[in-house]
């Protein structure tokens, strides 16, 4: 009866074998199986036991430089790089130069850099010298020219080669590709749509594990791939501060997320999220977090945490009802909300002084509250697409306001004090419920774009003609049968109206 590694382990637990059998028993499993999770796990037990002597340094090295399957030379390249690692030298030199798997060649050359002797200097060294690409060739080329390369340590060269090895991969299995190379490291990395320059279908549907070794990587960009998750080793890129992975499919975020630590951007835009991990709150370097079109229900308090956070997209999510509080935010400037089912705006909005842009369009607000002029640097409202019947006085007091989106709610008058919005520059008021205009819209003296599509105006005031800056004026879709001469004037100087 043959017993799995496992049981050979346990037997050993509950001393029925002795440490010698069962190093002999798993030695027989990894040369005679054909089994190879079963040898990789024999191998894994020899390397819990310590084993180190002559015998298994001598199955150690054949197999790392000989066996016919990746995955246990893989393992057996570790478990030299972690046991034998002052006899490793000559195996590893020799893998390099036969082995055609990338990570087992990550394993040859990391080991290669932990050795600090000449030989293996020199090695590397070699490497880097015969490498013809030609954005690496310029950056080694300047290293050596200036004698730099004497201030690099074994693992600095290792990490270069390490890059230039990822770099070859990627351009086998995807073609050309965009990447910036800073100091021979890569910097910035382009693997956006990668089916629309890659012979069939051939989207990135697996986060490359490899990608977690480029460790000076500062850009990295998945966008429009077929990305489901992300692995737990995204982690290791703490150099990271922009990541694009919107338009993917991906359903959630590892904790690790957290640990990118410089991390300034992070784009997930139009993907299957349903939450976010509450690590999120240790990216404190954090600027902009793009969460547009997922299917977010909540988000973790946490995030209140993100003191630089200027830029938060949460439009197209399913945030109605969600216990939400982000008034810690004391950073935003724009903030979006639109398309959420919101039938209020969240009291904790009021809290963020510095608001540049806000976004509320396509939600059911039935009103907006008095304290809509809390935010005095406002330039672009959105209100789009709601259930709004009037608007508080209040909102003359908007006096950065630059645009104002308001179609298709039941407005049917303006307060007065719109009036004193002198900075306005575009106004959508389409598909409503008005049946005039006030006459003090000709004060509104920085419009440039009046959009009135789809109300029931029969006449215009004759004020517009004050409106100087107009450039575009919509009137299609209502009553007004004639364009009024007091219009003709501002034509002439360029006006486009549409009816």
């Amino acid at each position: 009866m043959e017993y799995s590694p496992e049981q050979l382990y346990q037997s050993f637990i509950n001393k029925k074998i002795d440490r010698s059998t069962l190093i002999d028993q798993l030695i027989s499993v990894i040369e005679n199986s054909i089994d190879i999770p079963q040898r990789i796990t024999s191998i894994h037990i020899l390397s819990n036991l310590n084993a180190k002597d002559k015998t298994i340094y001598k199955l150690i090295e054949n197999l790392a430089i000989s066996d016919s399957n990746k995955y246990v030379r893989f393992t057996a390249l570790k478990y030299m790089r972690d046991n034998f690692i002052e006899y490793a030298l000559e195996p590893m030199k020799w893998a390099f130069h036969h082995e055609k798997v990338l990570q087992c060649l990550i394993i040859i050359v990391k080991t290669l850099g932990k050795m600090t002797n000449h030989q293996s200097r020199d090695f590397l060294l070699s490497i880097l010298r015969n490498i013809n690409n030609v954005a690496f060739r310029e950056n080694i080329d300047e290293i050596f020219k200036n004698k730099l390369i004497h201030d690099y340590q074994n693992q600095e060269l290792a990490e270069i080669i390490l890059d230039y090895l990822i770099i070859k991969e990627l351009e086998i299995k995807y073609g050309h590709i965009d990447y910036t190379v800073k100091n021979a490291r890569i910097i910035g990395l382009d693997l956006s749509d990668i089916s629309t320059h890659v012979f069939g279908w051939n989207a990135i549907k697996k986060f490359p594990d490899y990608i977690s070794n480029l460790e000076s990587l500062k850009f990295l960009d998945l966008k429009f791939n077929r990305l489901i998750n992300l692995p737990t080793n995204i982690g290791k890129l703490t150099n990271l501060e922009t990541i694009d992975l919107s338009y993917n499919k991906i359903k959630s975020l590892p904790t690790s997320i957290g640990s990118l630590k410089m991390l300034k951007t992070l784009n997930l835009r139009y993907n299957q999220l349903k939450s976010i991990p509450s690590s999120i709150k240790s990216l404190h370097y954090l600027e902009k977090l793009d969460l547009r079109s997922n299917k977010l229900t909540e988000l973790p308090n946490s995030l209140n945490a993100l003191n630089n956070l200027e830029f938060l997209d949460l439009h197209g999510n399913i945030l109605k009802g969600a216990r939400l509080n982000l008034s810690s935010l004391k950073s935003l400037n724009f903030l979006e909300l639109g398309l959420n089912n919101l039938e209020n705006i969240p009291n904790w909005v009021k809290n963020f002084k510095n608001l540049i842009k806000l976004g509320l369009g396509g939600n059911k607000i039935k009103r907006l509250p008095k304290w809509i002029d809390t935010f005095d640097f406002l330039e672009e409202l959105y209100l789009y697409d709601n259930e709004i019947i009037k608007l508080p006085s209040s909102i003359g007091n908007l006096k950065k306001l630059i645009r104002l989106d308001i179609w298709n709610n039941q407005l049917s008058s303006l307060p007065d004090s719109f009036s004193l919005l002198s900075k306005l520059k575009v106004l959508n008021l389409s598909w409503n419920n008005f049946i005039k205009l006030p006459e003090w819209i000709g004060n509104l003296e920085s419009l440039e774009v009046l959009t009135l599509w789809g109300n029931k105006l029969e006449e215009l005031p004759e004020s517009l003609a004050q409106l100087k800056s107009l450039k575009k004026l919509d009137l299609n879709f209502n009553k007004i049968n004639i364009i009024p001469e007091f219009l003709r004037q501002l034509e002439k100087e360029g006006l486009i109206i549409y009816k």
